[in-house]
């Protein structure tokens, strides 16, 4: 077996990640969309105001410093992976329940952490330490839903991931936070009775969908029997009545003093 050829790995500081301590990566590899159609300025003030962690994280978020369990500051290159972490997450954060995801007409649709990595540009190793830290911190909380399956057996669904309002706090930002909020709320109430609204209509065009299909259903039944009848009608047969007249001029040289209703009678009765 030819033995791997040696490369020799450079070390910017930290663990062999590509982070350099002088020129940290705070931004996205996926930004998020700002400006008119983009996501609440509230959300994008909060990622800017996380840029303070990186040089100053015993006075920006003491908690998340302090959750590696030491008195010394957190290593620069996993406040980098905390600061992107929460990016992403605040990236698609709903800001009426601050659960990350995004709420259905079915419920609410959590994202998965592998998914929301995506937006960091960092391995996830590096994403899943950093999410251990917040949740240490107290910034963000995890709860794990299961879902019974049809065997008796569970599913885990994805994990439901809520951002604290008290990291909004630490930056200055809570009392935006509940304005925002507000209006946050009204908009979902909004699209909730748009929800209920259209599935009413879609009700009433399903339900209208049957009426219809029945009642074709009933006329095509009607058709379907009025035209087996015309087929059992002998009456409707030409060669049927050529020989009903030939009987029942027969019958009326047998009984010339009946009339010719009853000769048709008779004839009748004999085919």
């Amino acid at each position: 077996m030819t033995p791997k050829k040696f490369k020799k790995r450079i070390n910017l500081g930290g663990n062999y990640c590509s982070h350099d301590p002088d020129n940290p990566v705070l931004t996205l590899a996926k930004p998020a969309l700002v400006g008119k159609g983009g996501i609440p300025r509230i959300l994008t003030l909060c990622m800017e105001r996380l840029d303070a962690y990186f040089t100053r994280p015993k006075k920006v978020i003491p908690s998340l410093n302090l959750a590696n369990g030491s008195t010394r500051k957190q290593r620069s290159e996993r406040r980098e992976s905390c600061i992107l972490l929460l990016k992403a997450l605040i990236k698609r954060v709903d800001l009426v329940s601050l659960r990350v995801g995004i709420p259905t007409a079915e419920g609410f649709s959590c994202y998965t952490l592998d998914y929301v990595a995506l937006d960091t540009g960092v391995a996830l190793r590096r994403i899943e330490r950093a999410m251990h830290d917040l949740k240490a911190a107290g910034i963000i909380t995890v709860s794990q839903p299961r879902e019974q399956q049809s065997d008796g057996s569970w599913k885990g669904l994805a994990a439901v991931k809520t951002i604290s309002k008290h990291l909004f706090g630490l930056l200055g930002l809570a009392e935006m936070l509940k304005k925002e909020r507000d209006k946050a709320s009204k908009r979902m109430k909004q699209k909730i009775q748009g929800w209920a609204e259209e599935l009413i209509t879609r009700t009433s065009r399903a339900r209208d969908s049957l009426s219809l299909k029945a009642a074709y259903a009933r006329v095509g039944k009607k058709q379907n029997n009025h035209a087996k009848n015309k087929v059992n009608d002998p009456s409707d047969n030409a060669e049927y009545r050529k020989q009903l007249m030939i009987k029942a001029a027969q019958i009326k040289k047998e009984h010339m003093d009946w009339d010719r209703d009853k000769c048709f009678d008779e004839a009748k009765n004999q085919l």
